[in-house]
């Protein structure tokens, strides 16, 4: 299987490179950065820690799921990898995300709260909002993982164009795993710890990201 790993950026300067350096290139064909206007060096960076293979897009119009889906329609790999930019997704982790998909599984996500997984950088109200919506998540969708909100995650990319995402802001990460249950993918976690962020600021509004989501939870799905 060829591996495309795609990481959305906007003022990311500080991390970046950093994560880019950690990737398992043993195990990853391609990394596909989709920027969204930064302001900083994020895009100097990142082309700096890049491979021939790699490659640095312009996002059309803003939003963290836009971004992730015009990275996922541009990659050349048979499984899409996605991970944040910030640090705080451990690219070591690649390597079981992988090893689930190569025993079957067509989409896998990495959790923080399944046995032998953590935080180390949750607040109190963050671990009760993630805890929440993902109790809720699995009861008004029959779905069953234990962190629905962290999107470390990984999916085939023919199961991918069959999910017609479209959610363009960070309810993107409720519609996606909604879909593939509902589309009968194939389902498997894997334990992971969440760092804290190398530098710079959450781009995650509680209060306003949260409605977003708790109505894409609500909503229904065909």
């Amino acid at each position: 299987m060829k591996i495309t790993v795609v990481i959305p950026t906007k003022n990311e300067q500080g991390c970046i490179g950093r994560v880019l350096g950690e990737i398992p290139r043993t195990l990853v064909n391609e990394v596909i950065v989709v920027d969204g206007h930064s302001t900083d060096r994020t895009v100097a960076e990142a082309k700096k820690s890049m491979k021939p293979s790699d490659k640095v897009l312009n996002q059309k119009g803003s939003g963290y799921g836009a971004a992730l889906i015009q990275g996922m329609k541009g990659a050349g790999g048979d499984v899409i990898v996605m991970m944040d930019a910030d640090g705080s997704h451990d690219p070591k982790d690649i390597g079981k995300i992988i090893k689930k998909m190569e025993e079957g599984a067509e989409y896998v996500m990495a959790s923080r709260y399944m046995p032998g997984g953590r935080s180390d950088d949750d607040t109190w109200l963050r671990w009760f909002g993630n805890k929440l919506f993902t109790w809720m998540t699995n009861v008004v969708h029959d779905t069953n993982m234990t962190d629905s909100l962290y999107l470390f995650t990984a999916v085939k990319k023919e199961s991918m164009e069959k999910l017609k995402l479209r959610a363009r802001g960070f309810e993107f990460c409720t519609e996606i795993v909604v879909k593939a249950h509902k589309a009968g993918l194939k389902f498997a976690e894997v334990p992971t710890i969440e760092r804290a962020r190398y530098a710079g600021k959450s781009k995650v509004n509680s209060f306003y990201h949260g409605v977003k989501i708790l109505s894409m939870i609500l909503r229904s799905y065909r």
